[in-house]
């Protein structure tokens, strides 16, 4: 009965994750470009926005989740954080949890700071500046689909 509480955990965890990274793969890859060629700008934007703050509450919710059963996990296999540089399996939780701790801080500077930037410029008329946002924007984007990647091939290396 034990296993199978920790074989749910682990779900919850991997649920979590491909909720995570596939509402981030569905945002960049179908609700931009579909908002992008619907022709109205405005309405396009409009859009777009209540999409992504839609997928903010259920992917902050998701990236709790990673969160707590990721430590959970930890506990159950004897881990504490100052075990996570004795070996390489626990190296690889430690560049994971970063890794994870760090996408929570873009997103939440892409979602908080540089988008609603953006959007005030692009509102306001000043093209050239919302221009250099969206261009920070891009950067964000880039890493959090590199951070993503480089997760799931570390989560992947984990498993025996």
């Amino acid at each position: 009965m034990r296993d199978d509480v920790w074989t749910l955990v682990r779900f919850i965890h991997v649920l979590g994750a491909a909720t995570w990274v596939g509402g981030m793969i569905a945002l960049g890859a179908v609700a931009v470009p579909a908002a992008r060629s619907a022709g109205d700008r405005t309405a396009g934007r409009q859009v777009l926005t209540s999409a992504a703050r839609r997928f903010g509450v259920l992917g902050a919710l998701a990236w709790v989740v990673i969160l707590v059963s990721g430590f959970g996990l930890l506990h159950h296999r004897n881990l504490g954080l100052g075990d996570l540089t004795a070996s390489d399996y626990g190296r690889r939780v430690l560049a994971k949890l970063c890794l994870l701790l760090a996408m929570g801080v873009v997103t939440a500077l892409h979602a908080l700071w540089q988008g609603p930037r953006a959007r005030r410029l692009e509102e306001a008329g000043d093209l050239a500046g919302a221009r250099r946002w969206k261009l920070l924007g891009a950067g964000f984007d880039s890493f959090l689909l590199l951070a993503s990647l480089a997760t799931l091939w570390l989560a992947v290396s984990l498993v025996p």
